[in-house]
């Protein structure tokens, strides 16, 4: 899982190098979010009920922490909270399907 990087952005030759580039980044983001879910689907067995599952002290706290990397890393904070948000929120709601099979 991890993201083999062929070529730097400034060394790229053009913009297929660039496109390839995003993939391969984009397909390793994709695994780590699915190395992630696991995580998620196992919390499940830890949890009492349905409000252990929602947490939603820690799903706000986390996202305030997502939105403070990104501001650090460059990123609009806002915007990777409203994603992180969306992402958890679907990761919620399998975490509940997972909580009823128990």
């Amino acid at each position: 899982m991890t993201y083999n990087q062929i070529y730097k952005p400034e060394d790229c030759h053009g913009i297929n190098d660039i496109r390839t580039e995003i993939d391969h980044i984009d397909y390793a983001v994709i695994q780590l979010l699915s190395a992630r879910f696991e995580y998620v689907k196992a919390a499940s067995k830890f949890k009492m009920n349905a409000k252990d599952v929602q947490a939603n002290e820690r799903f706000n706290s986390m996202l305030e922490k997502r939105k403070q990397w990104a501001d650090k890393q460059g990123l609009n904070g806002d915007v990777i909270k409203s994603l992180f948000c969306e992402l958890v929120k679907y990761f919620i709601a399998e975490e509940l399907k997972e909580f009823e099979q128990k």
